[in-house]
């Protein structure tokens, strides 16, 4: 456990480290972002128990095309539901390729530790309440996305496909396993209809998912998920919401449909 603990204050140390760098020097960038989530979904887990969560985070740019670095965490505003905190380091790289053609795509990918800080609680076969083993793991992520290839009424469908795979950092912690993703999405800009705004778009999204084994769930084709959102750039912050829904097949990554929405704030220095 102290192992662990050490190595998430190193990879916060990190963080934090790259963030005072990125403040001294101008060639670098800092993004912060403040996400609140009416409930934590993920690669199709209700994660919290359907309770409302805020998504802090903060990345910074490296002096490598695309290449940043971020911490990210899931916090259920209900503090004394802390079991369900979840703090992520992360490794990230976007990029643009094949720029001025109509194969113009975009890979991406990330690196992600994972930990969740606090001890959840269980009982013993005695009826005692004991504390359970820390949750923690490795996952890594990657993706493509054709930008540009299908025009559509003055804007692009975008194609991705996305591939996501985790595994513990310890025996016996979980079982490993793949998510795949096939999504679909569409933005088209607005008029600047809201004061002061200097670029509006609506988004519609949504994505086919197939789970393999990952944490014991069955394999198969898990859930759909379809999504309408939209963001605007405010004075130098922009303004992001959405509204979600999921079709669930399998009850072992989710037994119910999900309805949530999301309001996010995003302020680049």
């Amino acid at each position: 456990m102290m192992k662990n603990t050490m190595r998430a204050v190193m990879l916060a140390g990190l963080a934090l480290a790259c963030g005072a760098l990125a403040a001294e020097d101008q060639s670098l960038g800092v993004t912060a972002d403040l996400t609140l989530a009416s409930k934590y979904m993920t690669d199709g887990f209700n994660v919290g128990d359907n309770h409302a969560a805020y998504m802090p985070s903060l990345a910074v740019d490296t002096k490598v095309p695309g290449f940043y670095l971020q911490f990210w965490s899931a916090l259920p505003m209900e503090r004394n539901r802390q079991q369900y905190d979840e703090y992520d380091f992360m490794a990230r790289f976007s990029h643009n390729f094949l720029e001025g053609t109509p194969l113009k795509l975009n890979l991406h990918g990330y690196y992600d530790y994972w930990v969740y800080p606090h001890d959840a609680y269980t009982t013993d076969k005695h009826g005692q309440t004991i504390a359970a083993q820390s949750k923690r793991g490795q996952k890594v992520h990657a993706g493509v996305s054709l930008l540009e290839a299908l025009p559509c009424f003055g804007a692009h469908l975008v194609p991705s496909y996305n591939y996501y795979y985790w595994f513990p950092d310890q025996k016996d912690l979980f079982q490993a396993g793949a998510h795949h993703e096939l999504a679909l999405s569409y933005t088209r800009a607005l008029p600047n209809f809201i004061p002061g705004a200097t670029r509006q778009d609506v988004t519609l999204g949504g994505s086919l998912n197939y789970h393999d084994g990952a944490f014991g769930v069955e394999s198969g084709w898990s859930h759909t998920t379809a999504m309408l959102g939209t963001s605007a750039d405010l004075g130098g912050l922009t303004l992001g919401a959405n509204l979600n829904y999921q079709w669930s097949y399998l009850a072992s990554v989710d037994p119910e449909n999900e309805f949530w929405a999301m309001l996010s704030l995003t302020k680049k220095f």
